[in-house]
């Protein structure tokens, strides 16, 4: 072989691995650009304006078309998909070391196309986090500062993405739910239908997500960072009316009427009620699991995971809290839905059936997922209000509704 075709030959193998070096190690995306305040203003006019209940269900997004979510996934998905979209840095803390991250510069899907990447990272992000993780990946915000993208986490229980804020300052939510399944997502135009409660660790709440940059910084170091909602959860004891009107007060451009805070506080209601049968179906779900093996009997770990004491107070308060605001505002000329509703749900005296009929037609709530199985909302402020709901994760399912008029009488260990 003489000079000339060894040269050549080096050069074509040199070429060649190049081109293959460059494929192997292709991230997800590149990014080009920098997280700043600038990016944040088009995030936040971006969650608002393109994060639409069928994101994920439109053809016409071929990456993201059927990805399968749960309330979790599509919070992390709604971060990663405008990094990509803008060639931003994504990055996140990996819940299975200590130390290491997640990022967009993952090289593992090399011999895919770029759009191919993405989904695959979607899904990889998707299987390794949870309500739980959020709350190392973002931090507690000030109430005055709730802006669209931010979210509101609840770690083992739900969390929302906050997609706007109307002019009477209610930050409006989109969610989705579990299992993991293509679906629309559900969009609300209330509050996250719970308080911040974790006085002492602070991974409840409102939070933002950190940029980049930051990541390896502690929370409290990040740019915003307040505990602020925590003092003021406290300080009206967990009070959903109050705490609402607080923030309300502190993002409202004007004064929310009256009769829209009922049919806020309605909407609101139906859907925390409904949210309970998440719980009861996970209770129920764990004890047929439980008797494949041989087990009655819950572990006192397995009873406080699986029990709602706290979760059923919070549910009669927030009923009482609701009935307060309806009687301090029920004396209108005109009698509006949102009045009748709530006179049907809250008057002492049985509503005339026609009433009651409205009431359904607005919300019934669900008593067990996959089932075609309902309870008027009214009958379920009744059953609260005369201590029939159970919160045991044993008693059977019209016991946990208090649809079963009998004592219910336990026969495992309480704790």
């Amino acid at each position: 072989m003489n000079k000339f075709n060894r040269f050549y030959l080096k050069g074509v193998f040199l070429l060649f691995f190049l081109i293959a070096s460059s494929v192997s190690s292709a991230m997800v995306w590149k990014a080009e650009n920098t997280w700043d305040a600038v990016w944040d203003k088009r995030y936040q006019h971006w969650v608002k304006n393109n994060w639409t209940e069928d994101f994920f269900m439109d053809e016409k997004r071929p990456i993201y078309y059927k990805f399968s979510h749960d309330c979790a996934d599509v919070l992390y998905a709604m971060r990663i998909i405008f990094s990509y979209e803008n060639k931003l840095p994504f990055v996140i803390h990996d819940p299975s070391k200590r130390g290491r991250m997640i990022s967009n510069g993952k090289t593992r899907w090399d011999k895919y196309p770029e759009a191919k990447r993405v989904r695959k990272f979607l899904e990889y992000v998707a299987d390794r986090t949870s309500t739980r993780t959020l709350a190392r990946d973002t931090y507690p915000i000030a109430l005055d500062d709730i802006k669209p993208g931010d979210i509101y986490a609840s770690p083992n229980v739900h969390s929302y993405a906050i997609v706007n804020i109307t002019d009477t300052g209610v930050a409006e939510v989109m969610s989705s739910t579990t299992p993991q399944a293509p679906r629309f997502m559900d969009r609300i135009p209330s509050f996250p239908f719970y308080l911040p409660e974790d006085y002492k660790n602070k991974k409840d709440g409102y939070r933002r997500f950190i940029q980049p940059q930051n990541i390896r910084k502690s929370l409290k170091k990040q740019k915003g960072y307040s505990e602020e909602q925590f003092e003021i959860a406290k300080s009206v004891n967990y009070d959903y009316v109050r705490f609402t009107n607080i923030i309300a007060s502190a993002l409202g451009k004007k004064k929310e009427e009256a009769d829209a805070k009922t049919l806020r506080l309605l909407i609101a209601m139906c859907m925390y009620a409904n949210d309970r049968s998440v719980y009861v179906y996970d209770a129920l779900f764990k004890l047929q699991e439980m008797k494949k093996k041989g087990r009655r009997c819950m572990t006192r770990a397995e009873y406080n995971n699986y029990s709602t004491p706290s979760r059923d107070r919070r549910l009669k308060a927030f009923f009482n809290a609701v009935k307060s605001h309806y009687e301090r505002n029920s004396k209108y000329k005109h009698w509006t839905q949102p009045q009748r509703w709530a006179k049907a749900l809250f008057s002492v005296k049985e509503p005339r059936p026609a009433e009651v009929k409205e009431l359904n037609e607005f919300c019934m709530v669900q008593m067990s997922l996959g089932e075609k199985y309902f309870m008027p909302l009214r009958q379920l402020r009744q059953n609260l209000s005369s201590g029939r709901v159970i919160s045991d994760p044993h008693a059977p399912l019209e016991y946990r509704w208090g649809a079963q008029a009998s004592p219910y009488k336990a026969r495992c260990k309480t704790y």
